[in-house]
């Protein structure tokens, strides 16, 4: 299981809002205790828990897609 915490619309980015999003990604760490992420740009902020299911010791996976 993982979870994902987002504030969108965005105005303006703050360090109020980041600590928002990542106290809102902490009531979710549960879901996903093995890793977490935090991507503000734009006009949204996004936080994620993830369970690394397969191998927990090199789980890790990139927060965000670029395309190739």
């Amino acid at each position: 299981m993982c979870g994902i915490v987002a504030i969108l619309n965005v105005k303006e980015q703050t360090h109020e809002l980041r600590e928002k999003a990542l106290k809102m990604s902490q009531k979710i760490r549960h879901r996903g205790p093995d890793w977490s992420g935090i991507y503000c740009g734009g006009t949204a902020i996004l936080a994620h828990e993830r369970l690394s299911i397969v191998d927990p010791e090199s789980g890790n996976s990139a927060s965000l897609c670029r395309a190739i």
